[in-house]
């Protein structure tokens, strides 16, 4: 059975993560580019990173609005305040990894 997968996986694109290790490393590409930035990051990636990043700052924007807008509820408010500041620091991490994650120059230091 494990050997029919491998053959399988072989007559496919190798760009391609049907296998475990395979899409498990891909996740572990794109973690790192959301958490830690990528200094050679594509602009169509910048640029989606940027999209997921105000998916976090208007939901977190909504979570303090809604709650605020009731009057007698402070246990919710607090709540989603709390909600809505998480999520608005998540977005600010994403900005941060989006627009200022970029190439650093590198100096060749000459060898003795």
């Amino acid at each position: 059975m494990n050997s029919n997968l491998h053959k399988f996986a072989k007559i496919l694109k190798p760009g391609k993560a049907i296998l475990w290790p395979d899409a498990l490393n891909g996740g572990k590409s794109v973690d790192e580019f959301l958490w830690k930035g990528a200094p050679n990051a594509k602009p169509i990636q910048r640029a989606g990173l940027v999209v997921f990043g105000l998916f976090f700052w208007l939901g977190g924007v909504f979570f303090i609005a809604v709650n605020w807008s009731k009057e007698d509820d402070w246990p919710a408010r607090i709540l989603g305040s709390l909600i809505g500041c998480a999520s608005i620091l998540i977005s600010i991490r994403l900005m941060f990894n989006a627009f200022f994650k970029t190439r650093n120059s590198t100096v060749c230091e000459d060898e003795e």
